[in-house]
């Protein structure tokens, strides 16, 4: 297992995360429609695309990542073009004459709106739209014995981005107009939407509740002690580093937030010293390599965090959950009052929450990694 730090593990690097993706199995086996809830770096992507190329018998999975979609329209033509291009659909149509004819139909149309988008017509027409092509491939598809699952990727933040764009109004029509394609959709297609922010916090702002009731949730949590450790020791051993009694243990009571990704950059910095000075690692090493793993050598890592903020969120909003970051990374521990005074705090720190910055416990916040704190220290403090 290769040790792969900031980009997504396909085939055997990835590690099975086999208690999820039972769970999401046992979620489309009763015809759900699922919202896969996960902070920033928890693996969720990684799950996906492992499921889009060891799928189990009578599923086949698209992936499209839609983070840079503004357009609802935009939004249906990833997705149209994702499936017509993927070979799950070129499995169907071999194995069935009806799906050839659907999707047949459907490519035709895609290629008019195409066309229809770069020639002159006359006013007096209305202009066809990808969205309610979707729709109508969505109500045709039927198959008792094979599912096409879309894996939609970041759609919480398409969602927002559509908001900032144009207005509340128009995300709000773009929720609905999603929800009505999954109600109308038959057995043959469902749809997995994922993303670090979310979905349920930004339905409540927009008071649209109602547009994703029909989703079930599924989280994916941070590896357990048990996971993390044969994590841990399955990449060491790749690159045959030699390591004292007790140190993984050290580790990862020292990373305390157990998502891969952390994981991952702190075995690449102990494979960095091992092979530099051919040392067994020790808990001193562990020290070292976390008081460099926040360096502005990893600011590629880190000033996502940071950068999506500004993203994601409206300007006062992001102003605001800069503020709360800042106050904790100073004090390590944050009782709730201390945010009372500020406007729309609440929904600030839930935000914080769900993406991975900070946990809540006994009313009191901290940020998961001490990591990522201490980089907040060092590079996001004015």
């Amino acid at each position: 297992m290769r040790n792969i730090v900031g980009q997504t593990p396909r085939g055997d690097d990835f590690f099975p995360r086999n208690k999820v993706i039972d769970k999401i199995y046992r979620r489309l086996d009763s015809g759900s429609n699922i919202f896969m809830s996960a902070p920033r770096r928890a693996g969720k992507t990684s799950i996906m695309r492992f499921m889009e190329e060891f799928p189990h018998k009578g599923y086949a999975f698209v992936y499209v990542n839609v983070e840079d979609i503004e357009e609802e329209e935009d939004f249906f033509r990833s997705l149209s073009e994702s499936l017509l291009a993927s070979e799950a659909v070129s499995n169907l149509i071999k194995a069935s004459s009806v799906a050839r004819n659907i999707f047949e139909e459907f490519q035709e149309h895609i290629k008019s709106i195409k066309v229809w988008n770069i020639a002159i017509e006359t006013q007096s027409k209305e202009a066809p739209k990808y969205s309610r092509e979707f729709e109508k491939l969505m109500s045709r598809m039927d198959t008792s014995d094979f599912t096409i699952v879309m894996l939609v990727d970041e759609f919480p933040v398409t969602v927002e981005q559509i908001e900032k764009k144009n207005d509340s109004a128009e995300a709000i029509r773009f929720l609905h107009t999603n929800r009505s394609i999954r109600q109308r959709a038959k057995r043959g297609i469902q749809f997995i939407y994922t993303g670090s922010i979310g979905l349920p916090n930004i339905a409540r702002k927009l008071d649209a509740t109602a547009t994703i009731n029909d989703l079930n949730v599924v989280e994916v949590p941070p590896l357990t002690q048990a996971e993390a450790n044969s994590f841990t020791i399955k990449l060491l051993k790749n690159y045959k580093v030699k390591y004292k009694r007790g140190v993984i243990t050290y580790m990862l009571k020292s990373l305390k937030w157990l998502m891969p990704f952390f994981i991952q950059l702190v075995v690449q910095m102990l494979i960095d010293e091992y092979e530099t000075n051919g040392l067994e690692i020790t808990t001193d090493t562990i020290d070292k390599v976390f008081d460099k793993a926040s360096n502005h050598r990893n600011n590629i890592y880190f000033e996502n965090y940071y950068s999506r903020l500004d993203k994601s969120l409206m300007k006062e909003e992001s102003s605001l959950a800069k503020q709360i970051l800042s106050t904790i990374a100073q004090k390590n521990t944050v009782p709730l009052h201390t945010f009372k005074p500020l406007r729309n705090y609440a929904a600030i720190l839930e935000i914080l929450e769900f993406d991975g910055y900070i946990n809540s416990n006994d009313d009191c916040y901290s940020f998961n990694s001490p990591i990522l704190q201490n980089w907040w220290l060092k590079y996001a403090i004015d």
